[in-house]
């Protein structure tokens, strides 16, 4: 049994990946260890306990950490399937990926339990059926190829099958965010107009319209940044993916939208506080993926940018003096000033009134449950902000933020 396992996994061509997994490294160590020395070893009685220390802190059990791989790993399979339809698929590669399966099916019902009887095998409680596609219910795992290429062309694989919000990291590339800010569009009062625009061009793009890159402009705290990753629940369910990239990596931009372009995904790129010193050159780089290379645009990737600067490159008075002194001085300034205008669509967002950010303020504490009257809410609202940062969405949350006493007990 242990022998045959071991063969059979050492001949996986499509799934290897699974063969670097920590916890699969340790499981097939206890087998090895057995085969080598015996059930009776320490060593194997040593790895085996190790493989399911990393079960418990995964909290999961080995046929559960199968089936999540198997939906998310990125392999020749899982990239074909999500470009092509079924009958376009290579069949070599699909008589390949049959044999994995049926080699995974194998490890899947492997009695990991009873290697040792005496120990505590992990056994979570939550129904697997809820977890997992009824497909894997099926005796024979080569049957379910068809449905596993749907799953695949549905939901992406590998990293962006597994998050919707993502961040680019220098030297790392594509990273997850697990737990990301969640935001509301409901929880932005005072702005329908701005939020028609963004969702209209947002649902263009969802639908493979022809859209636009976005600009937010407007004073900080004005809900901006709330906005954009507000996108993610309202097109919850959709193929729309959101990757932060930071200011000080936009050089990296390029690298960033020929990667996307691999995945049958919609990516926002979402770039916070947008602007340039007048003696950096990033803006260069942003400016050439706003207005396409030879090769196009990426025709699943848009650029939503917030900024508090118009023009997102700072201006001075002492400018205009230099007029005088650079043969081609309004090309320099040309070029700067054109850099917002390479995004389609600019919404201003307003700083909000005295009314609005009382309204805002009511939302999110009658959201929260708080129990504080609105005339007590209201005078402790502008108290807040005489003393912070003025009207703002910002402000009002911060506000709220702190009415800890007020939550029910």
């Amino acid at each position: 049994m242990y022998r045959e396992i071991r063969y059979d996994l050492a001949g996986l061509s499509i799934y290897r990946n699974f063969l670097k997994e920590p916890v699969v490294i340790r499981g097939l160590q206890t087998i090895d260890n057995i085969l080598k020395y015996g059930e009776d070893s320490l060593d194997a009685f040593e790895s085996y306990h190790e493989f399911i220390f990393m079960l418990y802190e995964k909290e999961t059990t080995f046929k559960d950490f199968l089936l999540y791989f198997i939906l998310h790993d990125d392999n020749p399979f899982s990239r074909a399937a999500e470009h092509k339809a079924w009958h376009k698929i290579n069949k070599d590669l699909i008589k390949a990926t049959a044999r994995d399966l049926a080699v995974l099916k194998k490890i899947y019902d492997f009695p990991w339990n009873k290697i040792y009887p005496e120990s505590v095998y992990p056994d979570f409680s939550e129904p697997r059926d809820a977890k997992y596609p009824e497909f894997f219910k099926e005796e024979n795992w080569e049957e379910i190829l068809p449905h596993l290429a749907r799953y695949y062309f549905e939901n992406s694989r590998g990293i962006a099958s597994v998050y919707r919000a993502l961040a680019w990291e220098k030297g790392k590339g594509l990273t997850g965010i697990k737990n990301p800010d969640r935001c509301y569009i409901d929880d932005l009062l005072g702005l329908d107009y701005q939020i028609k625009r963004l969702c209209q061009n947002t649902e263009f793009f969802l639908k493979g319209y022809p859209a636009n890159n976005v600009l937010l402009y407007g004073p900080r705290g004005t809900g901006k940044s709330t906005m954009i990753k507000a996108l993610l629940d309202k097109y919850r369910g959709t193929k729309l993916r959101l990757v932060e990239v930071r200011r000080e990596d936009l050089n990296e931009l390029p690298e960033v939208v020929d990667e996307l372009g691999k995945y049958n995904l919609k990516f926002i790129i979402y770039i916070d506080d947008l602007s340039f010193e007048d003696y950096e050159t990033e803006y260069k780089g942003l400016k050439a993926v706003l207005e396409g290379t030879l090769k196009g645009k990426n025709p699943n990737v848009l650029i939503y940018a917030t900024s508090n600067r118009r023009h997102l490159v700072k201006e001075y008075f002492s400018d205009r003096a230099k007029a005088s002194e650079e043969v081609h001085f309004f090309d320099s300034m040309e070029e700067k000033l054109s850099l917002s205008d390479r995004f389609g669509l600019i919404i201003t967002i307003p700083q909000p009134n005295r009314e609005i950010y009382l309204n805002i303020v009511k939302n999110l504490a009658r959201k929260r449950g708080l129990k504080i009257s609105d005339q007590l809410l209201e005078t402790k609202a502008i108290e807040w902000e005489r003393s912070h940062h003025g009207f703002s969405g910002r402000t009002a949350r911060q506000f709220v933020d702190s009415l800890g006493e007020y939550y029910e007990k």
